[in-house]
This record gives structure tokens, C-alpha cells and sequence, in this order.
């Protein structure tokens, strides 16, 4: 009896093993809650599909939060204690978990300074609203059709400020309504989109009175469901609805003035390093809640002065170099000049929104007699403006700043610049599957593959991809780019004994010759709301690749190597092998990661259950570009979640034909013979001979396979027409060839001409037919 319960207890423990180690694709979908305070420790419930199986650490993207203790509750939910520094910077924190067999997608955790208290309905109704401290965050959530009020106290004169993070918590397309009551509730504020808040609301005033007040939040249009949560802030905080100026020189200290919200002003010494400082409005009476962004520079701008609002008075501004200012009143339009030399390029923008100013920006570029050389409203989808230019002649140029619609007020901020060219190089990490980011998970002794796009700008020649602080024991392997393609494949490999672990890798650049400098840029999005048309409401952009050791997977895949090229117009089998554990016999679907240009090949291919290889069909369009191409493919696992393995490298060469055919136009006529000769273009030499065959014949007309050697210039068919061949003109005729190139096959296709089949003469069918019925009554 105990050697039973052993034995049953083994095999329940190998089961459970078996179950965890498929258990891939770990979801995080929520944080409980999502945010806490400065200085305090936090149990945090991490929810979503599969994330609480084998949880190993949380992966922070910044400093300030520390894992103090991480313990898995079921297969959904994995409960953490977070640490909150003292200085732990304040706003989104973005963070990962990492269980043993994979990586969570990004979620935000929401720092802010005032004690946190949470929703608790019934509170839908301005006579029993909640009762909170005036200076606190509730966590909370907006239902369908559902309605929040929160009642506090505060002093006649006192500042009130309200702040909700709704779309900006990161879980759906919420579009959150807040206004400010008195207790009889009279109205007193109420916004509902700010763009100092990324279309979230806030509003900030003067209490009229001593006594009650309560604040009321809904979703807009009164839709909600338990993906609007929020994050509402009420306290006597500063929430300027913007700041001046909006960009300053590093390592110096400005005044920094508040527009709106009953103003003031800070004395702040900007960061000595970076390219924007998120600059958190504060004095003795509080923090806000959220910051406004200062761009960095290496100089001071030129500030706007009045009068400048014509092309009479502009104000000189240094380029390269900017200015700043604000568009105050409707149809205030603001005038720079800068100086350039004949043939100089200078990149112009004006950042607004980019700096969350409400301003829609319009810049145009003229000549000091009124000449408009040059005009954008928006670049490439954003809203802020962007021209290439180029000085005709060496002089004055002058640059107009204006709203789209004319409009214009206090809190219409903005940078102009003229910044010289430079090279950069935007990569972007390919999406698996539509709108999900892609993860790195790298299987210990195994490989994964990623792909990705480089757009250069200002930058040219050969390039290099290489990828740092990858995990211990993670290697990336990625080819040289060529100078006019864009993507490169990369493979990672990790090690038997590499520790499960992640990392988060920045990448880097580089020419392959030389040492110009380039600037990279990676931006992965993670799309955490979606409008309509997929619009992206509110999206985040990672700066480094979320990379991660796994525990092993139980199949590796590999391509068998091929020795022949695939030709231009032609057909080439791929073998993909698997090498399967013992007891593991799934389905695992593959797929080319890339396809060389102008190649194609089938992705609906799999290694079927219990089987170890299978093909993948591969094509070249006659214009595929020729080379030699290192490629991978990608093996995906289905099982409690996907997981992706890849190949190594493998070489596949494209390559011209062997010889061109020039396949001619045929005239028949039913029941004929006629012969077909194909000129023959001879470009490489082959071993042995080559078997041609006539392909897209119409219906009824027939060909005999022909034989060439490397020295025939061309060959010749027998078409057989048959006597009901169908008559008229048939388009696509073309013509195979099939060669053995180091004992492989190599097929390709040339030719799109014509077969026309004329029906014969009336009194040969006539004949026919009396033959026919003589034979027929014999």
C-alpha cells in the first residue's frame, strides 16, 4: 500500500510538472490595485491568464520599487509585496512579470504622494456620495452607465485641485467627465478633456466658500466596465494647464511660470543630461499629481517678445538653435528669423503637442519680401509640424508659427527649432500578432527569432544590429544590413546553463565601415488603448527590448540545408526538422520569419503530431532580388499559451536563371499539329541536361517534354491540337525548366505568351462529322 502511494504520488508530481512546463504565455492583465504612495509597501495582485504559474520576479523598467515578497495564489494571480521608496520618482512605472516559462507584456504602476484610499459603492448619488480626506487618491472604477461622487471639506479661499488618470492608467479607451459641486449642487467646474493630461480631465480653482463640496466623475458618453479603472486625485495641489517656458538649455536654472490654475512659478534647475525633463509642479502646499514635459537643449532658446506677429518684426533666433513662445489670443501668429547659407538643409519643427500643448501648430517657412517657400501642418500622422530645408541662397529666411484654426490663449506653449541634419536609425522590433509588443523569451539550449525594421534618415551604407546587457548566457546573432534593404533578421540563443533570468537590452547601430555616428532610435509600442479604426488613444514606447531565459522547451527545430539556389521565377522545397523530447508529440506550426525580397512562401505549414519534418513551399517572382540570404523559421508551440522557438541560420541563395526562354506566340487551328520553338538565353553553365515542359496549356492542346544542354540556344515543341481543342485566344503560356543543380532539384518558370486556336474550315468539320455518323451506323 505505501509503494502504491508513492508510486501515485510520483506520477501526480510528474503530471503536475508536465502541466506547468506547457503552461507558456504568461497574461497580466491588471494590477490590484494600480498604484500606491511614496514611502509605503503595497500588496499588489498581478491578474491575468497563466500568471500565476511558476512566478519568478517583477521586471522594473525604472528605479524606485523593490519586490519584497512574491508568492503565487492560483494560475491567475500572483501576489506581490512592492516597496516604495521615499524617493521613488513619481508618475507610470512600467513593469513585467517573469514566470519561469515566460514573459508578461508591460502593465504601468502609478506613483503619487497623497494616502490612497479605495472606491466603495453605493456612492452613485450626490446625496450619499463617499466621504474622503481633501488631500487624497481614490482607486476606483467606472461601471456601465455609472456614476462616482466623492464629498470633502475645504476653507473659503483655499485651492482645490481635481486630477483623474482614466485613459492614462493604460486598460482601455476610458474617456473620463469630472466636475466640482458645492453642496447644493451648483456646478463649479467640470472638464472633460485636457490636453496637459493627455485627454484625461483636471481643473483646479478657488473654493467661493467654507463648507461641503463633492466631485462627480462618469465616463463620458456613460459607457464603463471593469477596465475603466481610475486613479483620482483631490487635494490643494498646483495643476498649472501648462508651463513656460517649454523648453530650456540643460544644467541652468529657470523660472518656470504656471499658466492657468491660479498660476505662480518655480524656480527649477533643469537635469545636465537627457532630451526632456518631466517637471512635477509643486510648492508648500503640494505636488501634482502628474508632470508636464520641458524639452532639453544644449543652448538657451531665444525667447518670443512682442511685438513679432509679422513678417516686418520677427524675432532673431539662433539655428541651429530654437525659440519659444506662446500663441495667446485668436489669430496671433508668431515670426522667427534665422540665417543659412546657400545649399544648407535644416530640419524645422515645431513641437506643441509633442510638449502637450493644445495648440494644433502650422509652420511655414518664406523669404524676407514674403515668399512662401516651404509649409506643414502635420508629419507623418502627428500632429506637429515638420519640413526639410533646403536654403536656395545664402540669406535671411523668416519662419511663421500659427494655429491651424487661428486660435489662440494662454496655454498655447511651443518650441520652434532649425537643428541640423543628422543620422538616425528608427528600429522597429516586428509584432508576432497585430498590436502585441513582442517579448524575447530564449528557451535555455535553445533559440527564438525576432525580425526588424530599419528606417535610416540621413545615413547610408552597410549597418551592424547589436544588442547589449542581454541575460547571462544569451547570445544574439544577427548579419550585416545591406545598404538598400531594411530588415534584419535576429537570432538568440541561450545556453543549457543559463540562469532564468531578464533583461531589458538596448540596442545599438552602427556603420559596418567607418565611424559615423548614428542615433538610434528604438520605440517598441505597446498599444494599452485603441479608438476607432485602431486608432492608438494611449500607447507606450519602450526604449529597450524586454529579453528573458525560460526553462527549456521540448522540441527543437532546425532547416536541412540546401546546396542549390532558388531562381528567379522558380520553386524551391524547404525541409524543416523537428527534434522532439521523448513523450512530446504536438503540433507545432512553422514559418519563414522573413522572406528575402520578391520571395514567398506558404505560412500555414506544420510538423503535424507525431511527425518530425514537413516542407515549406518557397517562390521567386522573376524580379526577387539576388543574393545570398540568411534565414530562420519560426516554430510555434499551442499549448496553455503560445511559445516561438527558431532555427539557427540557414543560407538560401537567390539566384538568375540558368537561361532565359522567350517563349513565342502560337497560331493552330483544331485538329493540327504545330510546332513551338523557344529561344534560349544561355547566362550560367550547368551540369548534365534540362527537362523543359510546356505549362498553362489551353484545353485540348498537348506538348511532349524536351530536353537541353548548357550549349542549346534553343528548343523545340510538337503542339498537338485536338480536333475540339477550345477555340479562341489563351493567354499565359509558359515554360518550365527543371535542371539538377549538386543533386538537388531546381525549377523555375519563364514566359507569359499566347496559344490561339482557330476553329477549322466549315467543310473539314462537315467531313468530320459525316465520317463520324458513316462510322457510327456501320
Amino acid at each position: 500500500m505505501r509503494h502504491a502511494t508513492q508510486t501515485l504520488v510520483a506520477l501526480l508530481l510528474s503530471l503536475g510538472v508536465a502541466l506547468r512546463a506547457t503552461a507558456y504565455e504568461p497574461r497580466l492583465s491588471r494590477l490590484e490595485p494600480a498604484g500606491g504612495r511614496q514611502g509605503t509597501t503595497v500588496s499588489v495582485d498581478f491578474v491575468g491568464g497563466r500568471i500565476g504559474i511558476d512566478p519568478a520576479e517583477v521586471v522594473f523598467y525604472e528605479p524606485g520599487l523593490k519586490t519584497v515578497a512574491l508568492e503565487r495564489v492560483d494560475d491567475n494571480r500572483t501576489r506581490v509585496q512592492l516597496e516604495i521608496e521615499p524617493d521613488c520618482p513619481l508618475g507610470r512605472h512600467e513593469l513585467r512579470l517573469r514566470t519561469n516559462s515566460g514573459l508578461s507584456e508591460i502593465r504601468t504602476f502609478h506613483i503619487g504622494v497623497l494616502p490612497e484610499v479605495t472606491e466603495v459603492d453605493p456612492n452613485d448619488s450626490l446625496d450619499a456620495p463617499q466621504a474622503i480626506e481633501f488631500g487624497s487618491t481614490v482607486n476606483g472604477v467606472i461601471k456601465r452607465e455609472d456614476i462616482d461622487c466623492f464629498a470633502f471639506n475645504a476653507n473659503e479661499g483655499q485651492r482645490v485641485s481635481v486630477e483623474v488618470e482614466g485613459l492614462r492608467m493604460g486598460r482601455t479607451f476610458f474617456d473620463p467627465l469630472l466636475e466640482l459641486l458645492d453642496e447644493g449642487g451648483q456646478v463649479i467646474a467640470e472638464c472633460d478633456d485636457a490636453a496637459a493630461a493627455h485627454q484625461d480631465a483636471f481643473l483646479s480653482v478657488t473654493a467661493p466658500h467654507t463648507g461641503r463640496y463633492i466631485v462627480r466623475l462618469r465616463e463620458t458618453a456613460y459607457r464603463g466596465d471593469d477596465n475603466c479603472v481610475y486613479r483620482l486625485h483631490v487635494g490643494e495641489f498646483p495643476r498649472p494647464d501648462a508651463v513656460f517656458p517649454p523648453a530650456a538649455a540643460r544644467g541652468v536654472e529657470v523660472e518656470v511660470a504656471w499658466i492657468g490654475g491660479n498660476g505662480g512659478k518655480q524656480q527649477v534647475r533643469m537635469p545636465s543630461e537627457g532630451d526632456q525633463y518631466e517637471y512635477w509642479p509643486e510648492d508648500e502646499r503640494g505636488t501634482a499629481p502628474s508632470a508636464l514635459p520641458i524639452k532639453l537643449l544644449d543652448a538657451p532658446p531665444a525667447a518670443e517678445s512682442e511685438p513679432n506677429n509679422n513678417r516686418n518684426e520677427p524675432n532673431p533666433m539662433p539655428a541651429p538653435g530654437g525659440g519659444v513662445g506662446v500663441l495667446a489670443e485668436t489669430g496671433d501668429q508668431d515670426w522667427y528669423s534665422f540665417e543659412a547659407k546657400k545649399g544648407q538643409v535644416w530640419e524645422l519643427r515645431v513641437q506643441a503637442r509633442e510638449l502637450r500643448s493644445p495648440l494644433d501648430a502650422v509652420l511655414r517657412v518664406f523669404t524676407p519680401d514674403g515668399k512662401n517657400l516651404a509649409g506643414n501642418d502635420d508629419d507623418r500622422g502627428a500632429p506637429d509640424p515638420y519640413i526639410r530645408f533646403t536654403a536656395p541662397e545664402e540669406g535671411t529666411y523668416l519662419l511663421q508659427v500659427s494655429d491651424r484654426m487661428d486660435r489662440g490663449q494662454p496655454d498655447y506653449v511651443y518650441y520652434v527649432e532649425a537643428a541640423e541634419r543628422k543620422a538616425i536609425a528608427e528600429v522597429k522590433i516586428e509584432e508576432r500578432r497585430r498590436y502585441e509588443a513582442t517579448v524575447l523569451e530564449v528557451p535555455r539550449g535553445g533559440k527564438t527569432a525576432t525580425l526588424l525594421t530599419v528606417t535610416r534618415r540621413d545615413l547610408g551604407g552597410e549597418l551592424r544590429v547589436d544588442f547589449e546587457n542581454l541575460p547571462p548566457g544569451v547570445t544574439a546573432e544577427a548579419f550585416p544590413l545591406a545598404a538598400n534593404y531594411n530588415r534584419v533578421p535576429v537570432v538568440f540563443s541561450a545556453t543549457e546553463e543559463a540562469p532564468l533570468a531578464a533583461a531589458l537590452a538596448p540596442l545599438e547601430v552602427s556603420p559596418t565601415e567607418g565611424e559615423q555616428p548614428i542615433e538610434t532610435q528604438l520605440e517598441q509600442q505597446t498599444w494599452f488603448a485603441r479608438g476607432r479604426n485602431n486608432r492608438p488613444m494611449w500607447s507606450h514606447f519602450a526604449k529597450r527590448a524586454a529579453v528573458a531565459v525560460t526553462d527549456p522547451l521540448p522540441f527543437r527545430i532546425r532547416i536541412e540545408p540546401t546546396n542549390s539556389p532558388l531562381v528567379q521565377g522558380g520553386a524551391k522545397d524547404l525541409k524543416i526538422i523537428a527534434d522532439r523530447n521523448e513523450g512530446f508529440d504536438e503540433a507545432i506550426r512553422i514559418y519563414t520569419l522573413y522572406n528575402p525580397p520578391g520571395v514567398s512562401s506558404n505560412r500555414s505549414r506544420s510538423i503535424t503530431k507525431g511527425q518530425n519534418e514537413a516542407i515549406i513551399p518557397a517562390t521567386a517572382n522573376g524580379n526577387a532580388t539576388t543574393g545570398d540570404w540568411q534565414i530562420t523559421v519560426v516554430g510555434e508551440l499551442n499549448s496553455g499559451g503560445r511559445v516561438y522557438a527558431s532555427t539557427p541560420f540557414a543560407k538560401l541563395t537567390v539566384a538568375e536563371p540558368y537561361f532565359d526562354m522567350k517563349v513565342p506566340t502560337v497560331n493552330s487551328k483544331q485538329g493540327e499539329e504545330v510546332e513551338l520553338t523557344l529561344e534560349l538565353n544561355q547566362r550560367h553553365e550547368f551540369d548534365g541536361e534540362a527537362e523543359l515542359t510546356l505549362v498553362r496549356l489551353p484545353p485540348g492542346v498537348a506538348a511532349e517534354p524536351t530536353k537541353v544542354t548548357k550549349d542549346a540556344t534553343s528548343a523545340t515543341f510538337k503542339l498537338v491540337i485536338a480536333a475540339d481543342a477550345k477555340p479562341g485566344r489563351h493567354r499565359g503560356l509558359g515554360c518550365q525548366a527543371k535542371l539538377t543543380v549538386t543533386d538537388e532539384p531546381v525549377v523555375y518558370t519563364q514566359g507569359y505568351s499566347e496559344v490561339r486556336v482557330d476553329p477549322r474550315p466549315a467543310a473539314n468539320a462537315t467531313a468530320d462529322a459525316n465520317n463520324g455518323s458513316n462510322g457510327s451506323q456501320s
